[in-house]
């Protein structure tokens, strides 16, 4: 319920944002600091799944589970494959420089 958990440097709490195509924040959910980013896609995604046409977010996301859910309602992933993944899944690199563009501001 507070959203504090053990990891390497102590107690951390992790910080999942919902942002607008310009990088402004929406919305947000906090997980502990050792859970993966999956566990704040869920809440979030929840939130604003009606609202979007693609979803932008780094190779912290990049699981089957949430690609399944962002297909099932027809939202584009435009997250890049993890460097272990077997079957590389191509993304829209000029989009993903939108996330890239708007974190750099």
């Amino acid at each position: 319920t507070e959203a504090l958990g053990r990891s390497r440097g102590g107690f951390s709490t992790k910080l999942h944002a919902r942002c607008d195509a310009k990088g402004r924040p929406l919305g947000f959910v906090l997980t502990p600091g050792q859970s993966h980013d999956i566990q704040g896609f869920g809440p979030l995604f929840r939130l604003i799944a009606h609202k979007i046409e693609a979803l932008l977010a780094d190779k912290g996301y990049d699981a089957d589970a949430i690609r399944e859910e962002l297909a099932n309602a027809d939202v584009e992933a435009v997250i890049p494959a993890k460097s272990n993944r077997r079957d590389p899944i191509p993304h829209d690199r000029e989009k993903y420089r939108w996330l890239l563009i708007s974190t750099e501001k």
